[in-house]
């Protein structure tokens, strides 16, 4: 068809970011913690996070790793 596109892949890091920009973490944040001093969000930063994890958590049944 002439003139469509496919709509953008949206990932879950993509979604995540999307979350933290629009301040969503802080209103699952307790009061008590602080919300200055943390690195700035970029998608970098979150590609290290979902790396660590994924170290981190074992395969899921039937996972290939």
């Amino acid at each position: 068809m002439a003139g469509t596109t496919a709509p953008p892949v949206v990932t879950d890091a993509d979604t995540l970011c999307a979350f933290f920009a629009a301040g969503g973490f802080w209103g699952l944040a307790p009061d008590w913690l602080p919300r200055i001093g943390y690195t700035l969000l970029t998608r970098a930063v979150l590609r290290r996070v979902e790396t660590g994890l994924m170290i981190e958590l074992p395969p899921l049944v039937g996972e290939k790793r």
